[in-house]
């Protein structure tokens, strides 16, 4: 069973918070749902990046060259730094780790075009996107 994704579901994504109510209807409008089970791989270490996920509901772990590196729980985004552009340059285009669902899973997925699109429309989503890469990239 998949989430409806609405403007109030992207709001309790962190990097989504401080938009206001109408840019949350503009990134809710522009997501989809993914429902994941338990085990299931959502993305694979090397390859090419198109979405950019937020766990809903559930956790997953995100493994590099096979060990865990972090768990995510709801609220939390992953698959961005493959997908935008961050203070260091331009992305890679490749993944940089695996992410498993650890539980199953509720994803809300965003095209990784669209995502750099409403950044550039969206000034506190770029600053937020921004600050985001900056802190993966520690």
């Amino acid at each position: 069973m998949s989430i409806e994704i609405t403007s109030e579901e992207v709001g309790r994504i962190a990097l989504f918070a401080n938009l206001a109510p109408q840019e949350l209807v503009r990134v809710a409008s522009a997501a989809r749902s993914l429902a994941v089970a338990a085990g299931e791989t959502v993305i694979g270490e090397g390859e090419f990046a198109f979405d950019v996920y937020a766990v809903a509901r559930g956790a997953v772990e995100v493994r590099c060259e096979g060990g865990t590196v972090a768990a995510l729980a709801a609220g939390e985004v992953f698959g961005e730094l493959s997908v935008v552009s961050g203070p260091a340059g331009p992305s890679t285009r490749r993944r940089t780790a695996s992410v498993v669902a650890s539980e199953p899973s509720e994803l809300i997925v965003i095209d990784g075009t669209v995502l750099r699109r409403l950044a550039e429309e969206i000034p506190a989503l770029r600053v937020a996107d921004a600050a985001l890469g900056a802190a993966r990239s520690r």
